[in-house]
């Protein structure tokens, strides 16, 4: 078989290297800039005979998955033949396997040549190789130091943080504590008094002397009186209730606490912080993760406290009723101790891997059934479903990983239990022969080592849940605990512009992006109409986002009157601004809800005023026509209404409060034209009778022929400035071109 050799390069953000490989029939080849490759399995013609074999091989022998998951990309296999078989394999693994085709950028090759492999056993041989080389490995490198390092912050030092939160909930958690001790002195007390009472009827020993103890009283107690027995038992009972609630419901109060607290931090977080962070995952953090870290104060507590309490208990009573059975089980404990040692920190590490996984799968499914309408057109469904199967396969793997290492533990627990109860059940028969040992004794300490078993294996139920709660809560904490970058509030309360906002050699690149501006500087006087126009990409929404503050400067400054912005109170400056964008959102709520919300008091703001908004805003007349007029819900994002209709009562949202700046960013570019022309219509009025400053975003240039001035922006910096008349007399002008362009494509329209 032919041998060849091949350079495969890769880089990423934190590497870059290169590797040689050889291989037996196998080419690999391809590089990426910053993402990760996706792999690419290829087979020239049919191989083959069984789909599964592929399956087997990609999916499970070799833990591809795995490699998926740790990139956070697909594994894709692509078949290339004209056979059925091919059909059938690429239905196997594409389809049912949840996997789909990246771009051809982005892809790293595996070609298998029909040539230099005669049989299937050849292709797995010649499969193994290549899918175990140093290459295949090395893409996991960096994404496994990622998570090693996430592991190592979620530290022991978390655990002190997750118990502060029942804090406010004390004397709850410590009522529910009381109760256990009642429910557990009965509990314990039970198999001893049970011994007492198998003594009492074995008629083989009423001859011998016995010895008298508070035990062996309370048995004959309940013997007379079984009545007093069962009133104790159900007190037990009642205990373990109250124990039960008082815990259940500390535990939902932190579970609120920390997701009010979470959400809090996060609505308070910049908008690079959402350029970052898919809000998917952050749903996820606030729905499943809260709730094992709120499970893991509270019942868990509980229950780890139960669990410990009845181990030192039923192991002292062990002690107490037979010192040399004893000598048998300190035997098992430090077995058990270790196992708990080790699983545990699997545990933790499986615990975060399975919370990242299903953060990603809710990101997906939130983002696809949000924007279910694009998916249906696009008829995507089937490739959705493929996407969402690859995030719920990639849950499975971690899952089965995860079911094996509780397994292994409590399999563990169970072996050496039951060899620990036989030893004292032999060994407990010679000492019974021997007189040394009761069967009432002997029956006890049987009872007693079994719920010694079982409290150490709660023990390690409860450990597993505190580091499933460590592994939730160090994504929780770092949400909880982020500071952003641009604060909501604090800084001089400035609202009013009376000289002019500037810019000046603002210098600026979105996160992870190249520099969109250089340097600019422009004016924007006060209570004048000022246009910012560009081709597409060119920056022109970018103003809007500065001068609202979503994002800062990397260079330079915005300056309102002799103010610098950064100085400004953020939440005082956005309230004197109306902002009508591009995409109007409305909420699931209905016509007034939707006017009013931004309003700092909406219940100061009468009826009146919302009529006189909709009325300017061109929106009054089809509200008045719906039965329930301004009550009417609007479905989610506004899908009960049309686009111009939303677009109107996003009009009338930012004039109701009666900014003194209005931003109105391409506000009719995506409208018909008969919406466009209400819409138009309304602005219009409004900017005839209006005394704000107004900065105009632009994309049909005919709605800006008005505008005191016009800035145009190009190559990110400002290229030309000046009216509409005196942009048009530019020779070879940027505007000028632009202007032109659109004509043309209004006749090719009117045509």
């Amino acid at each position: 078989m032919e041998t060849s050799k091949y350079t495969v390069t890769m880089k990423t953000a934190e590497q870059h290297w290169t590797r040689n490989v050889i291989n037996q029939g196998f080419q690999f080849s391809g590089t990426t800039a910053v993402e990760p490759p996706a792999f690419v399995f290829r087979c020239d013609h049919n191989i083959l005979p069984y789909p599964k074999i592929l399956s087997y091989v990609l999916c499970s022998h070799f833990r591809l998955p795995y490699i998926s998951y740790s990139w956070g990309s697909r594994l894709v296999c692509e078949l290339v033949s004209s056979t059925m078989f091919t059909s059938l394999l690429v239905r196997r693994v594409v389809c049912n396997r949840c996997f789909s085709l990246p771009s051809s950028s982005n892809r790293v090759f595996c070609t298998v040549n029909r040539s230099s492999l005669s049989s299937s056993t050849s292709f797995l041989r010649a499969a193994r190789y290549a899918l175990r080389s140093s290459f295949i490995r090395n893409v996991t490198t960096v994404e496994t130091k990622r998570a090693s390092v996430k592991l190592k912050n979620a530290s022991w030092k978390d655990l002190k943080e997750i118990f502060s939160l029942a804090g406010p909930y004390k004397w709850r958690i410590m009522l529910g504590l009381s109760f256990l001790g009642v429910s557990s002195s009965i509990f314990l007390l039970t198999p001893r008094v049970l011994g007492k009472l198998i003594d009492e009827f074995d008629e083989t020993k009423k001859s011998e002397p016995v010895k008298e103890d508070q035990s062996l009283r309370i048995a004959r107690y309940f013997k007379d009186n079984p009545i007093a027995l069962v009133a104790v038992l159900f007190l037990g009972a009642a205990a373990i209730a109250a124990r039960v609630y008082c815990m259940h419901t500390a535990g939902q109060l932190v579970i609120n606490d920390l997701r009010k607290n979470v959400f809090n931090a996060v609505l308070r977080q910049d908008i690079a912080f959402f350029d970052r962070n898919k809000v998917g995952e952050i749903v996820s953090r606030l729905s499943t993760d809260a709730l094992i870290v709120g499970y893991s104060v509270s019942m868990n507590l509980s229950d780890g406290a139960r669990a410990l309490v009845t181990c030192l208990g039923s192991g002292g009573l062990m002690v107490y009723t037979s010192p040399a059975l004893c000598q048998v089980m300190f035997v098992v404990i430090p077995i058990m101790v270790g196992t708990f040692a080790v699983f545990g920190k699997l545990q933790r590490k499986f615990t975060l891997q399975m919370q990242e996984a299903v953060a990603g799968a809710n990101q997906v499914a939130t983002e696809r059934l949000s924007n279910v309408r694009t998916v249906r057109m696009l008829v995507a469904e089937k490739k959705e479903l493929a996407t969402y199967g690859a995030k719920i396969f990639d849950i499975w793997m971690i899952s089965r990983k995860e079911g094996l290492a509780r397994g292994s533990m409590f399999g563990s627990f169970q072996f050496t239990g039951y060899i620990a109860l036989s030893t004292v059940l032999f060994y407990g028969s010679n000492l019974i022969s021997q007189g040394l040992l009761t069967y009432g004794d002997l029956s006890s300490f049987c009872l007693y080592a079994v719920l010694c078993a079982a409290s150490l294996s709660n023990i390690s139920g409860f450990f597993i849940e505190i580091m499933k709660g460590l592994g939730a809560s160090s994504r929780l904490f770092e949400l909880r605990n982020t500071r952003p970058r641009i604060p909501l509030e604090g800084g001089v309360k400035k609202g009013n512009v009376e000289e002019a906002i500037r810019f000046e050699r603002v210098a600026f690149a979105y996160p992870g992006r190249d520099p969109l501006f250089h340097n600019i500087s422009f004016e924007i006087p006060a209570g004048s109409i000022t246009a910012v126009v560009g081709a597409s990409g060119s920056g022109k929404s970018t103003i809007a986002n500065l001068l609202l503050r979503l994002y800062d400067p990397d260079r330079g400054r915005i300056m309102i009157d002799d103010v610098n912005l950064k100085d400004i109170d953020p939440s005082y400056w956005r309230r004197q601004i109306g902002t009508v964008g591009q995409e109007p959102i409305l909420f699931s709520t209905t016509i007034r809800e939707n006017i009013l919300y931004g309003a700092e008091n909406p219940e100061k703001i009468t009826e009146a005023q919302i009529e006189q908004a909709a009325a300017q805003s061109n929106a009054l007349d089809f509200i008045q026509t719906f039965p329930e007029s301004f009550d009417t819900m609007v479905g989610e994002q506004g899908s009960m209404l049309s686009g111009g209709q939303k677009q109107r009562i996003a009009i009338a949202r930012a004039l109701v409060t009666n900014p003194r700046i209005l931003i109105l960013d391409e506000a009719t570019s995506a409208l018909d034209a008969t919406s466009e022309y209400l819409v138009r219509k309304a602005l219009n009025r409004l900017l005839e009778n209006s005394h704000q400053t107004v900065l105009i975003i632009a994309h049909r240039l005919s709605t800006i022929k008005h505008a005191d001035q016009i800035v145009v922006l190009d190559k990110g910096s400002v290229a030309e400035h000046g009216s509409f008349e005196e942009l048009m007399l530019v020779r070879e002008g940027i505007f000028k071109k632009l202007v032109e362009k659109q004509a043309i494509g209004w006749r090719d329209e009117a045509y």
